[in-house]
């Protein structure tokens, strides 16, 4: 294993693709033999400089900036622009309906769209955790979510820097 090349690669991963390196590495650290224990021990070190470092970047810009870097960084799928169209256009909509306006089944708008926040969490900002377990509320990086009615709406500086990338609702 060439750990060198494999640090190289890191800033142009997702925040899931360091997650299970970083899974790996804590694997190698208990399993593996003193060579992989020492790379995957480098591994966790350089993914802990550079995401503070990305953190420390970040926090300094304005949200609208954030987002606009993010989403720039790593353009949108296909599948990652019909779920903010559908945000857009349905604000104040439960993960049901907007779900069911992408014609799709179950609440699988919520589990895309957490797991869109999640890929670009380290551009962004970090999720909302409730305790010290929680994996994070990923969804709620860009959207509001009411607990009352369990809706979702669009956070206002989010419309606004995706309205600069050309991704608007229908009425605009």
């Amino acid at each position: 294993m060439n750990i060198a090349k494999i640090i190289e690669t890191l800033p142009e991963k997702s925040a899931a693709e360091r997650a299970r390196m970083r899974d790996n590495a804590d694997r190698l650290l208990t399993t593996g033999t003193a060579p992989q224990q020492a790379a995957a021990q480098q591994l966790k070190d350089v993914l802990d400089t550079l995401e503070a470092q990305e953190r420390d970047a970040v926090r300094h810009m304005p949200v609208v900036e954030r987002v606009v870097q993010a989403f720039t960084k790593r353009p949108p799928s296909e599948t990652e622009e019909k779920l903010l169209r559908v945000l857009l256009d349905n604000p104040g909509s439960t993960s049901s309906a907007l779900t069911q306006a992408l014609g799709w089944g179950a609440q699988s708008w919520h589990l895309h769209f957490g797991t869109m926040c999640q890929n670009r969490e380290a551009d962004l900002w970090p999720a909302e955790r409730f305790d010290k377990e929680d994996k994070g509320f990923f969804s709620g990086i860009l959207a509001e979510f009411d607990p009352n009615g369990a809706t979702f709406t669009m956070k206002p500086e989010v419309v606004g820097a995706l309205a600069q990338l050309g991704i608007h609702g229908k009425a605009r």
